[in-house]
């Protein structure tokens, strides 16, 4: 009867001990996945980033060429204005 009870009892605690390894083992695995995953998503977020970056820059020289036209097309509107002006 003795050899019942501990062959119970220790495999009880084998149960138990290989849970708790194989639980470990597998949190371990899922945030090592999860990691890889966030890593990736990172990747895409910075090149997006990126990308933005150049467009913004790209944006940022139209704007400043139409800027540069628009001063010109007013100081040709005034000349315009003036001459007008001067004929009248």
């Amino acid at each position: 009867m003795d050899n019942i009870v501990i062959t119970a009892l220790f495999s009880f605690v084998s149960t138990l001990v290989g849970y708790f390894v194989g639980s470990r083992k597998s949190n371990a695995e899922t945030d090592r996945i999860v990691l890889e995953n966030m890593k990736g998503v990172i990747e895409v977020y910075t090149q997006t980033i990126e990308d933005l970056k150049e467009e913004v820059s790209e944006l940022k020289r139209e704007i400043k060429e139409y800027k540069s036209c628009i001063n010109k097309m007013e100081d040709e509107l005034k000349q315009f204005k003036k001459q007008i002006n001067q004929s009248v």
